[in-house]
């Protein structure tokens, strides 16, 4: 793809973008979004343009094109979460919305609510990244720590030597005799043979030409049968029946994907040389315009000094303290209200009135009982609207794309390098200040000389020393640090005062609680898309979300607030999420795919994992530590499995779940509580709890359990929709591949009610290297698949009806 591909769909979306501002704020108000339909329509359409910038941040080259993308980006996706959690508030706090009858009336495909997950979320810190990959990789190897291991695989206990040969013995003396057998079938098979050729006369000798007959016609036969074969797919091929096949050398999509790998080698170079232009240009700006910066303040200053100068006594302002501005309030004063003026003209009169309307606001408020009819005709309630935290600054992003980019002439700029007059235009405000700063610095000075010049004349005239003022204001100077020292000792004492970042990271990876994790993705969480969902809900039933809701769902509330600081804090996200379903559905590949997405830290806070770490009040001590290093290195996730049991108090239930544990399962529960409630919009750390059994916590248990969490995504197990994506996905993931007379569709009817992980078990333990290397002679076929399918358990309908009952 060229240069101007990039260009044109980057204009597009800002276009569009513009659109949609003035389809939300009609000029007439009658028009603007009401009901959830039209608010889904709207959400749809930012997800097409979130797509196309996320596309165009990836693979543009020009630097300074990417900030501003990048912008209007993050200002998307930030409009998309509003709108998303207005829906669910309009879908009566139900966070799972079909949208199916939406698209149907819009022609789109299921595809379009697919959220795809921003590739600058990881490449933009890869340094940062790999750093801490080769720094965690260190640890791990000097403490020892068992690695997580694949989603799905699990270790099994060493067996003792004696055990382990006898095993093998066993295993030996069947594949013998299942040999044996297969000798003694194929030697009763050749005696059945030769008895039916002695039936027959026994064997008649053919002559060369008759020899020669038969193996002609054989061959004939064999050739035309292939061809045959050749000629039906060419035929098929041609219908569009069967997809052709891929010539490497000359797919288009490899050629695509090549191309835009050299793009993003190119884009690197980019980004170095406009990175070294921004330290060369800054110093060059200062030295051709920082003089005359420093002359225009200095004047302004002086002018300002002698304007605020008491002509009576003759004494000088005080200059502005940094903290307030410095120079800043002298350079740009703050407009004053004039409102604020009137009441001093007539002050009695303004009382009056106002008095008057108190009276009459408490004898409305007194009478409010009584006359309720009128009162509310009279003041009418404020209805609520949808959240626009975002749509000044999309509305900044598009105005700042028309005047700088629409009709930019770049004709000249093939190789898409820097502009170094825009480079020069963004540092001259980073110059003036650092200029104003140092100015400021000197009109300090300059002004305290003035100020003593002053006291000294005064002194002079009056016969005494200057002295005292400085004395006193020597002393007010300490009594402010003493206040702030004092205010300082009444907040809470920190126990890992003193340690550095690198030495809390270390301990918590000595003790297995900061760990690295697999490399899943999110497409490795296979499903399809509830196709019906909307019509069920007319007709009076919920249906379950579908895989491919579930991992939508999960994006919008676990990885798109991730991107930055200032977009936690402004857009609705939830602190805790939990994933509950039947056991291998998902969860833990889900939560280990969200960490993967946003580069983040993962923090393991399962009871079986801290088992005997950190034992008895030193919990405290573990939490505050994990939560301090999850705000400090975020992006964090802290997962919890089986976090049902953290909230359980029941003990005989503790009993019957809990196993050989040195320590109670609800020991970090009063301080995951306190932790939490401390966390703050801007921090990015996310706390994942993962249950099999939420019903486990009853009566008040439930409640606590329930408040904690802010969202809950149930994990269903596969549909037959689901089942037909996900038996080819797995199956190529484990490097094998169906032939195209593969009977999917009942495979995936047969397969109801076994969850994907245990499907991913089956493709595992059937595609070994040796029947990998047979595929080309002899494909997979159903029944093979149902050989290996029936030796694992579905999931019991009574455990799949208590999660959903719950």
């Amino acid at each position: 793809m060229a240069n101007v591909t990039f260009d044109i769909q980057w204009r597009e979306a800002m276009m569009e973008l513009l659109d949609q501002l003035e389809a939300e704020n009609p000029e007439d108000p009658s028009l603007a979004p009401r009901d959830l339909a039209e608010y889904s329509c709207i959400y749809i359409k930012y997800l097409q343009i979130y797509r196309k910038l996320e596309e165009c941040y990836d693979q543009m080259v020009h630097p300074q094109k990417r900030l501003d993308i990048k912008t209007a980006l993050e200002g998307t996706i930030g409009r998309i979460l509003e709108i998303k959690s207005w829906m669910v508030r309009l879908n009566s706090l139900n966070d799972i919305i079909q949208l199916d009858d939406i698209l149907v009336d819009l022609k789109l495909t299921p595809e379009v609510l697919e959220v795809s997950i921003p590739r600058y979320y990881v490449e933009d810190r890869q340094k940062e990244l790999e750093d801490r990959s080769k720094f965690l990789d260190a640890l791990v190897e000097k403490y020892n720590v068992k690695r997580n291991l694949e989603s799905g695989i699990s270790l099994l206990a060493a067996l003792p030597e004696e055990e382990a040969i006898r095993c093998i013995q066993v295993n030996e003396r069947g594949r013998q005799g299942r040999e044996r057998a297969r000798i003694m079938r194929e030697i009763r098979r050749q005696q059945v043979f030769e008895e039916k050729i002695a039936r027959m006369g026994g064997r008649a000798a053919l002559t060369h030409d008759e020899a020669a007959t038969r193996v002609q016609a054989a061959a004939r036969g064999f050739i035309s049968r292939q061809h045959t074969k050749a000629v039906t797919e060419a035929e098929l091929v041609f219908i569009g029946m069967k997809p052709p096949q891929k010539d490497i050398a000359t797919d288009p999509q490899n050629k695509m994907v090549k191309n835009l790998l050299r793009r993003k080698v190119v884009q690197s170079e980019n980004q170095a040389e406009y990175n070294k232009a921004l330290t060369t240009l800054k110093l060059k700006v200062r030295e051709m315009e920082g003089q005359d910066m420093r002359e225009t303040i200095q004047d302004r200053v002086n002018t300002w000094f002698v304007e605020h100068r008491d002509p009576s006594t003759g004494e000088y302002p005080d200059f502005p303290d940094e903290a307030d501005g410095g120079s800043k309030l002298i350079l740009n004063p703050p407009v004053m209200e004039e409102p604020a003026e009137e009441p001093k003209a007539d002050a009695k009169k303004g009382k009056g009135k106002d008095d008057k309307k108190k009276g009459k606001d408490d004898k409305g408020k007194k009478g409010k009982k009584g006359k309720k009819g009128k009162d509310e005709g009279d003041a009418p309630v404020k209805e609520e609207i949808c959240p626009n935290m975002f749509v000044k600054g999309i509305e900044g992003s598009v105005q700042e794309y028309v005047n700088t980019w629409q009709d930019r002439d770049e004709s000249t700029n093939f190789f898409q390098k820097y502009d170094p007059e825009l480079v020069k235009d963004a540092l001259r405000p980073l110059v003036f200040e650092e200029v104003r700063f140092d100015v400021d610095e000197e009109m300090r000075v300059l002004l305290q000389n003035l100020k003593d010049m002053v006291a000294a004349e005064r002194a002079a005239k009056a016969g005494k020393k200057g002295k005292k003022g400085k004395k006193g204001k020597g002393k007010k100077g300490k009594g402010k640090k003493g206040k702030g020292k004092g205010k300082k000792g009444k907040g809470k004492k920190d126990p890992t005062e003193g340690r550095s970042m690198e030495s809390l990271y270390a301990e918590l990876v000595s003790n297995s609680i900061v760990q690295p994790v697999p490399n899943n993705r999110m497409p490795d969480f296979i499903g399809g898309f509830n196709y019906l969902g909307a019509t069920l809900e007319k007709a009076g039933i919920v249906p379950d979300a579908s895989m491919a809701q579930v991992r939508q769902t999960v994006s919008e509330y676990c990885i798109l607030p991730m991107a930055s600081r200032d977009l936690h804090q402004k857009v609705p996200n939830a602190k805790t999420i939990l994933f509950f379903g039947t056991p291998s559905c998902g969860k833990t590949l889900l939560s280990y795919s969200l960490c993967n997405a946003i580069g983040a830290n993962f923090f393991n806070l399962s009871p079986r994992n801290t088992d005997a770490k950190y034992p008895g009040k030193s919990v405290a001590l573990m939490m505050h530590m994990v939560f301090k290093v999850a705000k400090t290195m975020a992006p964090s996730v802290i997962y919890i499995d089986e976090v049902e049991k953290v909230f359980c108090t029941d003990k005989k239930k503790m009993k019957e779940y809990g196993g050989v544990m040195h320590e109670p399962f609800s020991r970090i529960k009063k301080e995951l509580l306190k932790e939490t409630k401390q966390l703050q919009p801007g921090d990015r750390v996310i706390i994942v709890g993962n249950s099999q059994i939420p019903y486990l916590c009853a009566k008040k248990d439930e409640k606590a359990f329930m408040e904690y969490f802010q969202k809950h995504m149930y994990f269903p197990l596969p549909d037959y929709a689901s089942m037909r994506i996900l038996w080819p996905g797995l199956i190529d993931r484990h490097g094998g591949r169906l032939d195209y007379e593969f009977d999917l569709s009942t495979l995936a009817h047969i397969s109801e009610g076994y969850s994907a992980g245990t499907i991913n078990q089956v493709c595992r333990t059937m595609l070994n290297d040796r029947r990998i290397e047979k595929l080309d002679r002899k494909p997979l076929s159903v029944k093979e698949v149902l050989n290996f399918l029936c030796k694992f358990e579905p999931v019991h309908k009574d455990t799949d009806q208590a999660l959903r009952d719950w």
